[in-house]
Formats: C-alpha cells, structure tokens, sequence
C-alpha cells in the first residue's frame, strides 16, 4: 500500500491511500474510526477493499478529512476509473461542505486541483501505469 496525506488549501485535506492489500485493512479501519465511523461502516469498508476493482471515500465533514482509498485493480484502465470515481466522492463533500454552486467553474476547478495533487503524489512514488498492464 502506499499512502499520502494531501492538503487542500488548508481547508480540507485527505489520506489517499491505494493498492491496499489484506494485509493494510487494519489500518484503514483505524482510519476510518478516528474520523468517527460505527463499526459497521469499518466492516463493510474493509470487506469493499478485500475485493477487486473498488474503492471507497470515506468524509467526516467536522473535521474537513476524508479518506480515499483504491484497493486492488484488474488493468489500468479500471485503476483510472476507480480513481476517478473516488475523487467525485471527495470533491462532492468539498462542496456540500462550503455550499459550492453544482456544475460551476469553481467546481470543475476543485476536481482540477485534487487531481494535480494526486498526481503529485502517483509521481512521488514513481507510479508507472506499466505495473498493472497485462494483469487480469
């Protein structure tokens, strides 16, 4: 697994974490209690990540923290869609959070922005799309 916190701004930040194997569920649920949710959520979160193809987002909007997690994928092209599913996730607590018009400039701009720093952080650990080409 490899894991990042990202600040956005000072205003919100978030642990992105992804390739998340068996063996990181634990601490993935530790995260997910300290932002505050039931055991049940903790659960069905880890039970989520111990399958192919998922991720989760997870937000506690009194802390201005999510957690963004991309467990195990099939191919690149699945890695990208998770991602990006997770991300609209994030951005869409941001928003409701500060009461961000839907569908503005300020919007697409935030997804913009959170996606630079993934990036950073893919770079950082020399993320290369090859490690997951002909995997099915």
């Amino acid at each position: 697994m490899k894991k990042h916190y990202i600040d956005i701004v000072g205003k919100w930040s978030f642990v992105f974490a992804y390739d998340i194997e068996e063996n990181n569920l634990g601490e993935v649920g530790e995260w997910l209690e300290a932002l505050g949710a039931e055991k049940r959520e903790i659960f069905r979160a880890q039970d989520v990540l111990s399958r192919q193809n998922t991720g989760l987002t997870f937000t506690s909007p009194s802390q201005r923290m999510s957690v963004v997690c991309i467990g195990q994928q099939t191919d690149i092209a699945q890695w990208w869609n998770t991602l990006v599913h997770e991300l609209e996730h994030l951005k869409n607590a941001i928003t409701r959070y500060y009461d961000v018009e839907k569908d503005s400039e300020e919007e697409a701009y935030l997804l913009g922005y959170i996606m630079q720093k993934v990036i950073h952080a893919l770079e950082a650990d020399g993320f290369s799309e090859r490690n997951y080409e002909n995997e099915t």
